[in-house]
């Protein structure tokens, strides 16, 4: 799921970067728009996460967020979760991110976005990411993994690591009693 989340997070808001250099006048822009502006803005920054398809990803989370609840309660009838399920809407997902975009982006830069997200490399862009990003992921896991064995080795090393220096000490008691 946290793949997931992030590959979401990631489309939502990866390419942002790319057409967006982020003013103190910019990210205030909501107290200066009427509401029809407002409006027509938030409505723009629907049809900007539909087109990228980040709203579909918020029903796929949705299911792996209840997955592991129905393993807890493995004596619930698969009706229930069938009517749960159907209760939650992902839009509500989509609700919550509006106005994040609307924090940080002027209705141009949405603009923008959309025009980027129509093209071919946008186009290719929304069919890699999930891939792109769940490799960059582990990726990460394992260079974080290797800095920190590099890290314990050098702990190690210089004589910081508890562990090494009980060994150490134990081992050198244990020759002291050899030798009597």
């Amino acid at each position: 799921m946290k793949k997931q989340l992030l590959c979401f997070t990631m489309l939502v808001f990866g390419c942002g970067a790319i057409f967006s250099q982020q003013s103190p006048s910019s990210t205030s822009s909501t107290a200066s728009q009427t509401a029809q502006q407002q409006s027509e803005k938030r409505a723009e920054i629907r049809k900007l996460i539909e087109l990228t398809g980040a709203a579909n990803v918020s029903g796929d989370a949705l299911k792996q967020i209840i997955a592991p609840i129905r393993q807890t309660f493995p004596q619930v009838p698969e009706k229930f979760w069938e009517e749960f399920t159907k209760e939650i809407d992902p839009q509500e997902l989509v609700d919550l991110i509006v106005p994040i975009y609307d924090q940080y982006y002027t209705l141009d830069d949405i603009h923008a976005l959309t025009q980027f997200y129509q093209s071919p490399v946008g186009q290719k862009t929304i069919k890699v990411l999930p891939q792109l990003s769940a490799q960059a992921i582990d990726a990460g896991q394992q260079w974080g993994k290797t800095v920190a064995e590099r890290a314990m080795r050098k702990l190690k090393q210089q004589g910081y690591d508890k562990t090494s220096s009980r060994e150490s000490s134990g081992q050198a008691r244990q020759s002291q009693y050899r030798s009597r």
